[in-house]
This record gives structure tokens, C-alpha cells and sequence, in this order.
């Protein structure tokens, strides 16, 4: 399946909703359908992204707090435009951790205000939000790479399904066919289906994961000595 409008079809024939009138209409499906891609890429960590423009973000001389793209579920690294020096990526609730001592004691630089290099970006106080440490002097641009959920949502059968390989197409049927079941209508809710087919969604989805987690570890070789 290449595309939304594929997916839907396959949908209504596992489904056997394929002749009019559905007991699911068109709009409900591309629904299920957006529900489902996003899921999948939530529950297997995120598309990995370091080309988009959702990855480049402005650095503002005096404004220590920049916007980033609300799909971005994790950042995996930062580095500056200007000269490739890569900024720590701090979680918020780890911010007492930057402290220094120039001056003879200590000062924590998430409070401290004093225009300088940024070293630090934080992130997790809120969602869209991080904030550069120290308060840059000078316009820049940030690079990421990050971990994000798709960029666009479906709305109809023109929208490409290229974030996910198309190996996983045929498994979102099952996340769609979980909230059709849900539908409270006599002739279409049914719980104990929406769980089985949930159920066999997450458990592909756990499997995907693995298998990504596997491709993203270096193979470490080990060296045993003479006997």
C-alpha cells in the first residue's frame, strides 16, 4: 500500500464494510487510518529526523526560550550551525546538575540570566519549548536530530504513507479495526474485537521496536584470549 485511499480499501475488506451503504463512512476511516500510522510510530519510538526543517531551529541573540515542532517526541543530539560545536541536550528536571564556580562559588546556570555561549539546551518543561543556557549573544541556527511522529495527518486518500515502510501498511488495519469497534452503533461495537485486535497491534508494534533498537546498536565485537 502506497498511499491512504490503498489503506482504506484493504481496511473496509478485512473489515467487510466494502459495499454501500458502510457502517463506517470514508471520514471515520481516515481517522482510524491517521490514528493508526501515528500510533505505530509512537509505540516504536519515533521516525529518526535530522533532514527536515522541523530539525533546524533559530537561535535568537537575548531570547533564551526557542519554539520547536510540537512532533518531536525525543531529541537524540544538538549542534550549533556556525561551527559545529555540539550543545548538551539537558532534561528540565536535571537543571540543578549545570552549576559552575568562575567566581569562586556556585551558581546555577538554568537561573542565571547572563548573556553568554549557549552550552546547554533544555528540554521537557514544556511541550514546544526548550531553553538555551547560557542566553545566546548572537544569531544562530541549531541542528537536531531527533525522534518525531509523522509530520502530516490524514485527512482523505491523497496522503503518501512513505514515513513507514510499507512493510508495516498492512498491520495499521488492526489499530483502525480496534476503534471501529468502539463505534457505538448496535451493528459495530463490539469491545472483546477491539481488544483482540489492540492486543495484536501493540504486540506487532513491540516487536518493531526491538528490531529498531537492534539496527540503532553498534555490534560490539568481543576478543577472547588463547586457551
Amino acid at each position: 500500500m502506497q498511499n491512504s485511499l490503498e489503506l482504506l480499501g484493504a481496511w473496509r475488506s478485512t473489515i467487510v464494510d466494502d459495499a454501500e451503504p458502510y457502517l463506517w463512512t470514508d471520514e471515520e476511516a481516515y481517522r482510524y487510518a491517521d490514528s493508526a500510522y501515528r500510533m505505530f510510530v509512537r509505540l516504536i519510538g519515533g521516525i529518526h529526523d535530522f533532514t527536515s526543517s522541523v530539525t533546524l531551529i533559530p537561535v535568537v541573540a537575548g531570547e533564551a526560550l526557542a519554539t520547536v515542532d510540537r512532533s518531536i517526541l525525543r531529541f537524540d543530539s544538538a549542534h550549533r550551525v556556525s561551527d559545529g560545536r555540539d550543545i548538551s541536550i539537558l532534561n528540565w528536571t536535571d537543571r540543578n546538575t549545570m552549576r559552575k564556580d568562575d567566581y569562586g562559588f556556585s551558581k546555577n546556570l538554568y537561573t542565571d540570566a547572563t548573556p553568554g555561549e549557549v552550552r546547554y539546551m533544555v528540554v521537557g518543561n514544556q511541550t514546544g519549548i526548550v531553553k538555551w543556557v547560557q542566553v545566546p549573544v548572537a544569531d544562530d541556527e541549531v541542528q537536531l536530530q531527533v525522534y518525531r511522529l509523522p509530520l502530516a495527518r490524514i485527512t482523505d486518500g491523497t496522503h503518501q504513507l512513505d514515513e513507514v515502510d510499507e512493510d508495516h501498511h498492512i498491520h495499521l488495519i488492526e489499530w483502525m479495526n480496534h476503534l471501529a469497534f468502539l463505534k457505538r452503533d448496535s451493528e459495530c461495537y463490539d469491545k472483546g474485537m477491539s481488544d483482540d485486535a489492540a492486543n495484536r497491534f501493540r504486540a506487532y508494534c513491540a516487536q518493531c521496536k526491538a528490531e529498531a533498537d537492534r539496527y540503532r546498536s553498534k555490534v560490539h565485537v568481543t576478543h577472547y584470549g588463547g586457551i
